[in-house]
């Protein structure tokens, strides 16, 4: 009888285990997901393709900011920083019940935080440029 119940607790042992890892691995797999698609997003606005990159808007952005306008943004700030050399790095972050992405970009003449938000069916739903952290 003893053996049994040394096995069934071992046994629940395990489960809280690794129960209690299941909500870190899928808040990981989230922020890996979140940063894989701000990368994605800067590397679109790097090559030019803003055509492509507003497809990943809400509705709200795609009103606010068609692709001329995420075209003209780029190279506004090209223009101040310069030509775009590369992805430094990207954090992440929930703020306000989004998932952000921080890409950090570096330029000719200086580095920028390109900030995405996205609402929880993974859409851009908030966009801007902010000296780099």
């Amino acid at each position: 009888m003893t053996k049994y119940l040394w096995v069934a607790a071992l046994l629940l042992g395990m489960s809280v285990v690794l129960t209690s890892c299941g909500p870190q691995r899928e808040q990981a797999s989230r922020s890996d997901d979140i940063a894989e698609l701000g990368r994605g997003f800067v590397e679109l606005l790097s090559k030019g393709d803003s055509a492509t990159a507003v497809q990943s808007f809400d509705a709200t952005m795609k009103q606010a900011m068609p692709a001329e306008k995420l075209a003209q943004a780029w190279t506004d700030l090209t223009g101040q920083l310069g030509a775009f050399k590369e992805q430094a790095g990207v954090r992440t972050a929930t703020e306000q019940g989004f998932e952000v992405a921080y890409v950090r970009c570096e330029f000719e003449r200086g580095a920028a935080d390109v900030k995405v938000v996205f609402d929880g069916a993974k859409r851009v739903s908030g966009l801007w440029f902010l000296p780099a952290r």
